[in-house]
């Protein structure tokens, strides 16, 4: 039930910005809805899981849309439907393990455009995300017991997000996510976030990537 009403939520979101954009479409191109796309890589960690590095590699890839809060249009609201791996990788001497965890996420944040043409945007918001699919291999053998332990939502991720346009259709950006609540059914060693309450293991990662607009 909590996926159909996500999955609601993001159709209902999407019906509305197209609602929007048509009612904004003949206005001044600062007070117009904007269009992109974005991709590249991911360095990841998960606080937790007796592992501190960001060693283990993966992807995203996005769409999203931006539409003003402000006259000016500087102030703007970004709506994001996007694909993302996450996970981290353990190698010590008791221990070889590579978490894979592809998210299919929402990133909601409030940007604020800066300089001539808008040419660096510098955003903060949350990405909740519903997990597609887990894979975790120990001794790079498929590890069903672990792969079976994510929980189906990353339901709380902050985002901070910085993106330059190098020209007017293309940039590059950079993204920083650390979860705020518990990734994990059950927990071995474990972490906290916000109370002690609140323990288990929590996605952290960085990307870097570049951007199309249209």
């Amino acid at each position: 039930m909590r996926t159909r009403a996500y999955i609601l939520l993001v159709v209902l979101m999407v019906a509305a910005i197209g609602t929007a954009e048509a009612q904004h479409k003949k206005r001044g191109h600062q007070r117009e809805f904007d269009l992109e796309v974005r991709g590249g890589v991911n360095m990841c960690q998960i606080d937790g899981d007796a592992s501190g590095n960001y060693n283990k590699m993966g992807f995203h890839a996005g769409l999203n849309t931006s539409f003003p809060l402000s006259d000016d249009g500087s102030w703007r609201f970004v709506v994001e439907l996007g694909l993302t791996q996450k996970g981290s990788r353990i190698n010590s001497s008791s221990l070889d393990r590579t978490i894979s965890l592809l998210y299919v996420e929402v990133p909601l944040m409030l940007a604020y455009d800066m300089f001539d043409g808008n040419k660096l945007r510098a955003g903060v918001g949350v990405a909740p995300a519903i997990l597609a699919s887990a894979n975790v291999k120990t001794d790079g053998v498929y590890d069903e017991l672990h792969s079976q332990n994510y929980k189906r939502m990353d339901a709380l991720p902050i985002c901070v997000s910085l993106r330059y346009k190098i020209t007017d259709h293309f940039g590059t950006d950079v993204r920083y996510y650390n979860s705020m609540l518990n990734i994990a059914k059950e927990n071995g060693i474990g972490t906290y976030r916000i109370s002690r309450s609140n323990k288990g293991q929590f996605n952290r990662l960085v990307q870097a990537g570049i951007t199309i607009d249209f």
